[in-house]
């Protein structure tokens, strides 16, 4: 593997080359319906019984591929939590605890953490596989081989009974949507997609599946039942991240090389507001009590709070590190994570005062930061030295 090359993919694009020309082939057979060989999408949830195990250690080989950045699945409402009996997350710190790297394959490009928080899943493109992560033992437990194309990104179903892997190649040759049991670790399905699939993420029911795709113009909606395309979305141009506040019947996207959110009505997908923001819009995520959603700009390396209910900005954080790529909210609402790609660190933003609390250097090439439900936990994938990183993110 040229670990250089690879290195250099992770820090991400900042200009895309369009690659132009005779239409993709697996695309062509999603919009027919056709099926591929080795691409087959689970019909229904599979039982334990209905899946392999797959004991593969952690770390297994495979070769080496190029990655992008990341994204952590989202925080749950804490006050909807304690309405279902589960504790109140911690109080989270204005500066995490430092704490211990874990080698995690070779090149951790993604982790999102399961609903229950009990384990995380961590894409790694260059072992071609998709790690599990322990998050009580903070340890990588098992490595889910995915044949098709390198793993980038991974998002959770909302009962956790599924996860949802983006695998693309270098060239974009081949792109895929694969599905994971993540009651047995076992690859279920898969089903081609457009080039360059990216942070996918589900409807709050788990019915449909939102896939934006780094080089192209549109969104996939597809069932997460059959795998069928439901709908195209004409978005402006690389849309990366996919966000549903709750209660609001709306769908946010950020669109990476066009510097703006395109806002989209849940059910008719019609436009309702364009939102510009800053240079190179790259993650977001809504808040714990659905009232506000933060996103990076990866140029401009900021963070912007947009207001779902009004579809405006409402604070700008400055220079909060060097190309962050991921943000996510702590449990709480007090705070704000990034994942800084070209400095090494995870950046802490105090929400009230918009005020940057700590800086913390985490290890070589930061790409996704994801924190426990609980809120005392964060890992960051270092995708330039193969760990994972935990600190301690409670006050």
């Amino acid at each position: 593997m040229d670990l250089h090359h690879t290195v250099a993919h992770g820090r991400h694009r900042r200009r895309r080359t369009r690659l132009r020309g005779v239409a993709f082939g697996l695309a062509l057979a999603l919009l027919t319906g056709v099926a591929v060989a080795a691409f087959l999408w689970p019909s229904g949830p599979a039982s334990p019984g209905q899946a392999e195990a797959a004991p593969t250690s952690a770390g297994a080989g495979g070769d080496g591929h190029e990655g992008h950045e990341g994204h952590s699945s989202a925080p749950s409402d804490p006050a909807r939590a304690s309405s279902l009996g589960a504790p109140a997350p911690a109080s989270s710190a204005a500066s995490p605890g430092p704490g211990r790297a874990v080698p995690v394959g070779r090149a951790p490009h993604h982790a999102a953490i399961a609903p229950d928080g009990r384990f995380a899943y961590v894409a790694d493109p260059a072992a071609g596989a998709v790690i599990r992560f322990d998050t009580a033992l903070g340890a990588a437990v098992a490595a889910i081989p995915v044949p098709e194309a390198p793993p980038q990104l991974v998002t959770f179903a909302p009962d956790g009974s599924r996860a949802y892997v983006s695998a693309y190649d270098e060239g974009f040759i081949v792109n895929a949507v694969v599905t994971i049991d993540t009651r047995s670790d076992t690859r279920v399905g898969a089903v081609p997609v457009g080039r360059g699939p990216y942070a996918a993420a589900t409807t709050p029911d788990g019915r449909l599946l939102y896939v934006p795709y780094f080089d192209e113009d549109h969104l996939d909606v597809l069932d997460t039942t059959t795998g069928a395309l439901v709908d195209r979305i004409e978005v402006p141009p690389s849309p990366h991240w996919v966000a549903f506040p709750p209660d609001q019947g709306s769908v946010y996207v950020t669109n990476h090389f066009s510097d703006v959110v395109t806002v989209l009505e849940l059910g008719s997908h019609r436009v309702v507001a364009s939102i510009p923001v800053g240079d190179g819009p790259h993650s977001l995520e809504v808040s714990p009590d659905g009232t506000r959603i933060a996103l990076v700009d990866y140029i401009s390396d900021d963070v912007v709070l947009i207001d779902p209910a009004t579809n405006a900005v409402v604070g700008t954080v400055p220079a909060v590190g060097a190309g962050p790529q991921d943000v996510t909210w702590a449990p709480d609402g007090r705070h704000l994570y990034t994942a800084n790609v070209d400095d090494g660190t995870v950046a802490v933003v105090d929400v009230r005062s918009g005020v940057v609390t700590a800086r913390i250097p985490t290890g070589a090439d930061p790409t996704s930061v994801s924190v426990t439900p609980d809120g005392r936990r964060l890992l960051v994938t270092n995708f330039g030295d193969g760990t994972v990183r935990l600190l301690d993110a409670a006050g």
